[in-house]
């Protein structure tokens, strides 16, 4: 309980939480094991909220949303446009960039006209009026095929410009798991195979042999063996000079281990336990159970005689967990082969920013989206995986490529943190420490990163970190490529997950003939809070999306029906109109 803001469930009430931090804890009778305590929890929220979050789309009529709200008291949802998705390849084939998704503002307003408005509503589509913006690169990685011949022809591999020579483009790119939606099934089971006493001689042993599996694959399992001995009565002793070896028959082959070595002695009925662990192989994904199991006693010791010894005897079967083949949920692209190096190494991928609709190559103002996964992976060892994701926006070509602005995140040392560098105009402008734990706030499917350049400034929001250079070097200076590195330092171990998600260019103020609005494109997700009035776009916050006169107070989801009228740029095509949901908790007193 001790976590503030924890959202808290109670037995009589399992579909709905508080949020609350406790702030009073009585004290308790010492000396005891089981006590009655109490403890009071603050609620600065003193409201239940529905354990389900719903969500609503339009229904049959597509201008509106109707919403059946049945909470006691107002709460405010959750705003959420998902506009057109199209990428420039999937699998092996490559389309060309529609643009026919780009939008220039959506809006959500209530029966009593309180209005959320996201973007611009005076940005209008024309025949004669010449674009700001236009995508140029939209490429996903989120498929098992995407990269594909398609992928493969528009970027080239192991042949960009790096941060310095200290990294070295090798190996191969590929698309790798970055989630999987059902872990594969590695359950533990165990049983006793057998419990028997020795009877060829005095004194007689008592054996008990238990298992237990882990690790359970499609193909094989981890067993262990747990063989207790001990003699059948407190009379009896078993001294130095006798030694016994048992052996377990299973999965096809046998296993030993010393149960007593010849300079130990046995009084009594003191047990004596030792352990053995393997795996066996060549299961089939159904496999249910190992069978065929024995077990044997014999004398290691010249002695003579048959105490303790045991024929090759029958066992129970032992269950083994069901295998479930683990569902990947999400891929990305990664250094499938980081190839080989001193430093670090490992697969580029660049492309050359391609000709805007007016024939004219390169960049001057743009901005660079893309989102990344970047983690240590949950094992005991992750903290010593090393690893760099880098990118970087590149002027010239051949041997005059000249870095522009980029991103290096890279972990040389043993922890949790990674080093974040930006460079502008081929220098460090900073560097800063960033988490890259397992499961960190930063780098996953649901944040991304910006480089933006407008003349001489470039600002950088990487998943929420934000910085503004400014060189007048560089306000005139066009960016040609990018090139994105996932790499790795020498022989150490990788990253668990460093990976690229989906990028997107798109180039500002190109002169065209045909207006293509830029304040949203394709695969956009743009989401508005209502409760903290809190806009991100692509998992980032940009609160100047939000219009001045937005009612964030007043809008809100009452007791009943609820009708939430939509509306986004006329001129985008109903085929590639944006999808506009609501989410929301219900809330009670």
């Amino acid at each position: 309980l001790n976590v503030e803001d924890a959202e808290l469930i109670f037995n009589d009430e399992q579909d709905k939480f508080f949020v609350g931090t406790p702030c009073i804890i009585g004290e308790v009778e010492p000396g005891k094991n089981a006590v009655i305590g109490d403890f009071e929890i603050l609620c600065t929220d003193p409201f239940k909220y529905s354990v389900i979050e719903y969500e609503a789309e339009p229904d049959l009529d597509e201008s509106s949303i109707l919403i059946d709200y049945n909470g006691t008291y107002k709460g405010y949802p959750t705003l959420e446009a998902d506009f057109y998705s199209e990428s420039e390849t999937d699998g092996d084939t490559s389309a060309a960039l529609t643009g026919a998704g780009d939008c220039g503002y959506v809006a959500f307003f209530t029966e009593d006209e309180k209005i959320i408005q996201l973007g611009n509503p005076d940005e209008v589509d024309s025949e004669t009026a010449y674009a700001k913006s236009q995508t140029l690169i939209n490429q996903t990685f989120n498929k098992s095929n995407s990269w594909g011949a398609a992928a493969k022809s528009l970027w080239a591999v192991n042949s960009g410009v790096t941060s310095s020579s200290a990294v070295e483009q090798s190996g191969n790119i590929g698309i790798g798991i970055a989630s999987y939606a059902v872990a594969a099934s590695a359950g533990t089971t165990s049983g006793t195979l057998l419990k028997v006493r020795s009877a060829a001689e005095v004194p007689y042993v008592d054996y008990k042999v238990t298992a237990k599996t882990s690790n359970r694959t499609a193909s094989s399992v981890k067993v262990a063996i747990t063989i207790t001995s001990s003699l059948a009565t407190s009379s009896n002793y078993f001294g130095r000079g006798f030694g016994l070896k048992g052996s377990v028959y299973i999965g096809g082959a046998w296993h030993d281990v010393t149960l007593k070595k010849t300079t130990d002695y046995w009084r009594g009925k003191t047990g004596h336990t030792v352990n053995l662990t393997f795996t066996v192989q060549n299961l089939s994904a159904s496999t249910a159970s190992l069978t065929g199991i024995k077990f044997k006693v014999a004398r290691t010791d010249s002695v003579g005689g048959q105490t303790g010894i045991l024929a090759a005897t029958n066992c129970s079967n032992l269950k083994i967990s069901t295998y479930t083949a683990a569902t990947p949920e999400t891929y990305y692209l990664q250094s499938v082969d980081y190839g080989s190096g001193a430093n670090w190494h490992g697969a580029s991928i660049t492309r050359v920013i391609p000709a805007d609709a007016s024939g004219n190559a390169g960049a001057k103002n743009f901005s660079l989206t893309y989102s990344q996964k970047m983690s240590i992976g949950s094992g005991k060892n992750a903290s010593s995986e090393l690893g760099a994701f880098q990118v970087l926006l590149v002027s010239g070509s051949g041997t005059d490529r000249h870095i522009v602005a980029g991103v290096n995140v890279y972990k040389g040392s043993t922890g949790k943190k990674a080093k974040l560098r930006f460079y502008i105009n081929g220098s460090v402008a900073e560097t800063i420490d960033i988490d890259i734990s397992h499961n960190n706030k930063y780098f996953n499917s649901t944040k991304s990163s910006v480089i933006t350049k407008n003349g001489g400034t470039v600002t950088f929001d990487i998943c929420g970190v934000k910085k503004t250079y400014k060189d007048s070097d560089i306000a005139n200076t066009l960016v040609n490529e990018v090139t994105f590195t996932l790499s790795k330092y020498g022989t150490k171990t990788p990253l668990s997950y460093n990976g690229l998600y989906w990028v997107k260019f798109v180039k500002n103020n190109c002169d065209t003939l045909k207006d293509i609005p830029n304040k949203f494109s394709a695969n956009d997700i743009l989401v508005a809070n209502c409760k903290n009035a809190e806009i991100t776009l692509n998992g980032n916050l940009d609160p100047n999306l939000g219009a001045l006169g937005n009612d964030w107070e007043n809008f809100c989801l009452t007791p009943g029906l609820n009708q939430i009228g939509i509306a986004y740029s006329e001129w985008v095509e109903m085929d590639y109109a944006p999808t506009l949901k609501v989410r929301y908790r219900e809330v009670f007193l």
